[in-house]
């Protein structure tokens, strides 16, 4: 029996390994699946930033600066704009600087971006100035009038993508310089289907040291990924696991039950064993004196034929409880109450027990009043002899034991060591002994006292177990 459970421990923890080594796997192709499409919508999000970059760099160039440039190199003095926080030029010898004048910028050549906020416009008058070139330092806070005619002018994305049904709505921008935000789009900021990065003068020219974020909104990734987004199976997987998980302790469990369950019925077939060998033994023995005429006296005569009929009385009483047990294991066991003297009942048991009580030295006292309730009489007397067999057997040898019937309630109450609290719910369970029973060696089939309570169970009544007013156990039956 272990080496078969350990076979099927093994083969259901084998079988769990390989549907989490599957899980794994899948989980793991579907979170690469998953990352490559989020890379792919990535990559769309980086064209439109850039596109957005290069249109507002356009718009800012020549709609914004170009035409200050313009009037300066014309020699105009430099219109008010708020574009434009001043213009001026740089000593390239001193670091110096000083408000730029009309005719100071004889060319455009040389326009560079030296940071976010300055131009450069080109080489000065040398003749008429020191070494230095002229300035202007813009306002990126006015950079969003420009920002606004990128979204109406251009298409971020090719319109070759989803045949050109992708607006500018689906792609989120926000420009920041620093921690102060410029402009931002309708949406919100989807960092796994985003990029962010903060531009240099070769990526924005006017734009450059501000930072841009840009993301494509989920809802249109089906059109830029075929089949989307693939959805996280983590809880698919997870829950997998966790019920193949359970199904395997559940096993594991059952097992372990099964192997208790086979334990207790190989405990109750070597105690049915040795219950039943016991009479029989005495039977055969005292059986064959008679046949072989060895008595030697009248007396002799009469204690063998005693003998002969109390054990099997405590046959018989030991075969009727099995064949209860074993109806209540099949669901067959059936009661038919009718209305009967209770402790006219009890007395009837007590007597034709006595013959066992008394091979022990056992005083069985009856202390009954008259009490007419409907009761199954082969049922109820079955009670009362288990219930007198268990304060015999387990009792002390000379005790007296008490069976009462007080209205609708019977007890019996022996001079026995009683039983612990712990295990007074326990005792009445099917195969169930206590273990200090075991170690004395007390021969039992633990199924008495469950037949006791399912036939009870049966006239709707309940039995249970208390101390007795002896110091040791009494059994009250409600009914």
């Amino acid at each position: 029996m272990r080496s078969r459970t350990t076979l099927i421990v093994a083969l259901l923890g084998a079988s769990f390994l390989t549907t989490a080594f599957i899980a794994a796997r899948a989980l793991t192709e579907a979170v690469y699946r998953r990352a490559t499409a989020e890379r792919a919508i990535g990559d769309f999000a980086a064209l439109a930033a850039d596109e957005f970059v290069r249109g507002a760099d356009a718009q800012i160039s020549y709609y914004g600066c170009y035409p200050l440039v313009q009037k300066l190199v014309a020699g105009t003095p430099l219109p008010s704009s708020p574009l434009v926080r001043r213009a001026f030029l740089v000593d390239t010898r001193d670091k110096t600087w000083q408000p730029l004048i009309a005719g100071a910028i004889k060319n455009m050549t040389n326009v560079v971006r030296i940071n976010n906020t300055t131009i450069y416009l080109g080489l000065p008058d040398r003749g008429a100035l020191p070494p230095a070139i002229g300035a202007l330092e813009l306002e990126p806070r006015r950079f969003p009038l420009f920002f606004n005619n990128v979204l109406r002018m251009r298409h971020l994305l090719p319109r070759s993508i989803a045949k050109g049904k992708l607006t500018n709505d689906a792609v989120f921008i926000r420009v920041r310089n620093g921690n102060e935000t410029l402009f931002t789009t309708k949406g919100s900021w989807d960092p796994p289907l985003g990029v962010r990065r903060t531009l240099t003068p070769e990526d924005g020219g006017t734009l450059a040291g501000l930072t841009i974020e840009a993301s494509i909104d989920r809802s249109v990734a089906p059109q830029l990924v075929f089949g989307g987004l693939p959805r996280s199976t983590l809880p698919i997987y997870g829950t997998m696991l966790v019920v193949n998980l359970l199904l395997l302790v559940t096993a594991v469990l059952q097992l372990r039950r099964e192997r208790a369950l086979a334990r207790l019925r190989s405990d109750f077939i070597s105690g049915v064993s040795h219950e039943l060998r016991t009479p029989l033994t005495q039977i055969r023995m005292f059986a064959e004196t008679l046949l072989l005429d060895r008595v030697r006296s009248g007396e002799e005569r009469k204690r063998s034929l005693t003998i002969i009929d109390q054990e099997t009385r405590r046959l018989a009483h030991l075969v009727d409880n099995i064949l209860q047990f074993s109806r209540g294991e099949r669901g067959t066991l059936r009661i038919a109450p009718v209305p009967h003297d209770l402790a006219a009942l009890v007395r009837e048991t007590v007597d034709a027990f006595t013959p066992i009580a008394k091979a022990r030295g056992v005083t069985v006292d009856v202390d009954a009043e008259a009490s007419v309730i409907d009761i199954d009489e082969d049922a109820m007397r079955q009670v009362v002899l288990n219930l007198l067999d268990n304060a015999i057997k387990y009792g002390p040898p000379n005790q007296t034991v008490i069976v009462g019937v007080h209205g609708r309630e019977l007890f019996v109450d022996d001079e026995g060591p009683g039983v612990p609290e712990r295990d007074r719910e326990a005792i009445f369970q099917r195969y169930r002994r206590l273990d200090r029973e075991r170690d004395r060696a007390i021969a039992g089939m633990g199924i008495g006292l469950s037949v006791v309570r399912e036939l009870v169970a049966l006239h709707r009544g309940r039995v249970r177990v208390e101390s007795g007013s002896r110091d040791g156990a009494r059994f009250v039956v409600t009914l």
